[in-house]
């Protein structure tokens, strides 16, 4: 039974299919936190509200994931309790993909424009397919992985326009690339810690505690948040659920797969960010430029996940 869950999570139809949902729903991250700011209102320059809105969010994804485990039943004798011997791995999975991560693109996205922080995306994907076999046996770099990697690079370059060939700036650029190396980083841990823990273990206690310091440091350096109506808690709300099952099921993901094989879905956060944003922000999305990124970034990750037939033995 347990071979047969395995292959059915290491499907050519469940792998797509699950890490297009989880960057579906990453996507609507973009548009919906700038709505939060309005709705708490967050000014630009207020970094200590950001950091308290978004430990806020993962507190309560990690709260949210822990509950769908304690509620799930497992045959497989795992547990979601934190043990003594889980809180080193967990905590250094939560240093990378929430803590760092999001920590470091609060601070620098105020300083980079929405178009070019979606193309820095791409460095957690490519990231991820280069460093992934220098720390894991089992990785290793492909043709395939790496033609993926580049055509979803060029398709998010098809996003940048002339306007936006702002100068680098170490404040602003370098954080936002740096944050997503660090959830590069989180990947590779991930994959490396998983085995023989629940994704709902690792998911909701990772989330919990970076949430939990995110939450405590936007506090000590006077952030608050002054909510308008309910409505922007029921958002709050939304952001937490959202984060807390696609890290989930990522995690799940990562458990049963490569590394370079998820990672590259990476690509379509800010395909899909666009999209969301046009809708509830009424932006124009129908561009040129949209449509290219949208073909080039799928026809890596087609690339990337497209299996070579076996013959019969």
């Amino acid at each position: 039974m347990k071979t047969k869950n395995k292959n059915l999570k290491s499907s050519v139809i469940f792998v797509p299919m699950i890490a297009i949902f989880c960057t579906l729903l990453w996507g609507t991250a973009f548009p919906a936190i700038k709505i939060g700011y309005v709705l708490f209102s967050v000014v630009s320059t207020d970094i200590p509200a950001k950091l308290l809105f978004a430990g806020l969010r993962f507190m309560i994804a990690g709260l949210i994931v822990l509950g769908i485990g304690a509620l799930r039943h497992d045959s497989d004798g795992l547990t979601i309790r934190l043990r003594k011997k889980d809180i080193a791995p967990i905590a250094l999975l939560s240093l990378f993909q929430t803590f760092l991560q999001y920590f470091l693109l609060y601070i620098g996205i105020g300083g980079v424009s929405g178009t070019r922080s979606a193309l820095y995306t791409s460095v957690a994907a490519f990231t991820s397919v280069l460093a992934a076999p220098i720390f894991l046996k089992s990785e290793k770099i492909t043709v395939k992985a790496l033609g993926g990697c580049i055509l979803g690079i060029v398709g998010l370059s098809a996003l940048l326009t002339d306007s936006d060939a702002g100068g680098f700036t170490l404040t602003g650029d370098l954080l936002v690339i740096l944050s997503n190396v660090s959830g590069a980083a989180g990947n590779i841990v991930s994959k490396k810690i998983s085995h023989h823990r629940r994704p709902e273990q690792v998911s909701g206690w990772q989330l919990l505690m970076g949430g939990t310091a995110l939450t405590v440091i936007g506090l000590l350096f006077g952030g608050r948040l002054n909510a308008q109506n309910y409505t922007a808690w029921f958002l709050l709300l939304y952001l937490g659920a959202m984060a807390g099952i696609a890290f989930m099921l990522w995690t799940m993901l990562l458990r049963n797969n490569p590394v370079g094989r998820v990672a590259v879905f990476n690509f379509l956060i800010p395909v899909f960010g666009t999209m969301w944003s046009g809708i509830f922000l009424f932006e124009n999305i129908f561009t040129l430029q949209n449509i290219l990124a949208l073909l080039l970034v799928s026809a890596g990750i087609f690339i990337v996940n497209l299996k070579k037939s076996e013959k019969k033995q």
